[in-house]
């Protein structure tokens, strides 16, 4: 199944990678298992893709991690920053969400 991963603020600086088309294997996946099929490249890839670090959005809207992916959906990934959602705020990829109080 091939998705399109695209990568925001820590995830894509300390990857080095901004986008990428990959082919995952199977033809149902949730955002849970694409993070653990990830991790599975090794080195900073697992520590920046534990579910525990990043913040998901399916087809530019925002999801948890028990989300099912599709064939061609476009995923974002990025730092969480603990309920704030700043680091989103005026990127045209993603549809806008109000900010968290106390961020």
């Amino acid at each position: 199944m091939k998705i399109e991963i695209i990568y925001f603020g820590k995830p894509k600086e300390v990857l080095g990678i901004s986008q990428e088309v990959v082919d995952v294997p199977g033809s149902a996946l949730t955002l849970s298992e694409l993070l653990a099929w990830l991790v599975l490249r090794g080195g900073a890839w697992t520590n920046e893709m534990n579910e525990d670090n990043v913040r998901c959005a399916v087809n530019q809207e925002f999801a948890g991690l028990a989300r099912p992916l599709g064939e061609n959906d476009e995923i974002s990934i990025t730092a969480h920053y603990h309920g704030c959602n700043e680091f989103w705020v005026g990127d045209p990829r993603l549809k806008q969400m109000p900010r968290s109080p106390g961020c």
